[in-house]
């Protein structure tokens, strides 16, 4: 699989980001724009880049929904 270029992935953070807020609309987007670049930088040093945009979408999900959760 191709790596992804730096273009290319920062894109596909910014549709991470937009999916995000569709999903979880109650959320503040300064707040989730903050998780989702939070998640993006844990990934700084990976060497394999393919799934890091998947991989960001789903560490934001897993901390928002056990977020909401808490609070129900």
């Amino acid at each position: 699989m191709p790596a992804l270029d730096s273009k290319t992935e920062k894109d596909a953070i910014e549709s991470v980001t937009a999916r995000l807020a569709a999903a979880f609309g109650d959320v503040p987007r300064d707040g989730l724009e903050a998780s989702v670049q939070r998640a993006y930088r844990s990934f700084d040093s990976s060497r394999v880049r393919a799934f890091v945009p998947l991989l960001v979408e789903h560490a934001v999900r897993d901390e928002l929904a056990g977020r909401l959760s808490s609070t129900t």
